[in-house]
C-alpha cells in the first residue's frame, strides 16, 4: 500500500475531526464514570439496607431537592429496572448480581474508551507536530527564496 501525502489544509481538517472525536470520547468516559459511581452507591445501599433500617432519607426526585424520612423493612425483594421502562421484582441477591454485572460492563466500556482516547490523543499529538514541522519548513523555504 502506498502512502499518500496530504496537504497542510487536509491535515488541519483531520486534526479538527480528531479533536471532535476526542471530546466525544471524553464525554462518554465521564458519563461512564458517573454511572460507575451510581452503581457503587446502589450496591452499597442495598448491602447496608439488607436488614432494614429505621432511619433513612428518601429523595423524591433525582436532584434530591425534596427528601422524606422513612423506614425500610428488611429487604427480601427489590424492584429493578430491566430496560425499556420495564421493572421486575427480584430477590436481594439477584438485585446485587444485576448491579455488579452492570458495573463490570460499564467498567469494561470505560476501559475501552480510555484505550481509544489514548490512541486518538497520541495520533492527534503526532499529527499536530507534523503540521507544525511542515509549517516551519514551509516558512523557511519561503525565506530562503528571498
Amino acid at each position: 500500500m502506498s502512502s499518500r501525502s496530504i496537504s497542510i489544509e487536509e491535515a488541519i481538517e483531520q486534526l479538527r475531526l480528531i479533536e471532535s472525536q476526542i471530546k466525544q470520547l471524553q464525554s462518554a468516559a465521564t458519563e461512564a464514570e458517573l454511572r460507575l459511581a451510581q452503581l457503587s452507591s446502589v450496591e452499597s445501599a442495598l448491602s447496608r439496607l439488607e436488614k432494614g433500617s429505621s432511619d433513612v432519607l428518601i429523595p423524591l426526585d433525582s436532584n434530591a431537592t425534596v427528601i422524606v424520612a422513612g423506614t425500610v423493612k428488611p429487604l427480601d425483594k427489590v424492584i429493578v429496572h430491566a430496560g425499556l421502562n420495564v421493572f421486575v421484582e427480584v430477590d436481594l441477591g439477584r438485585a446485587l448480581n444485576i448491579v455488579r454485572e452492570e458495573r463490570a460492563s460499564v467498567s469494561k466500556l470505560l476501559d475501552t474508551y480510555s484505550r481509544e482516547l489514548a490512541k486518538l490523543t497520541q495520533y492527534y499529538n503526532a499529527l499536530q507536530s507534523a503540521i507544525q514541522q511542515a509549517l516551519a519548513s514551509s516558512m523557511q523555504q519561503g525565506y530562503g527564496r528571498r
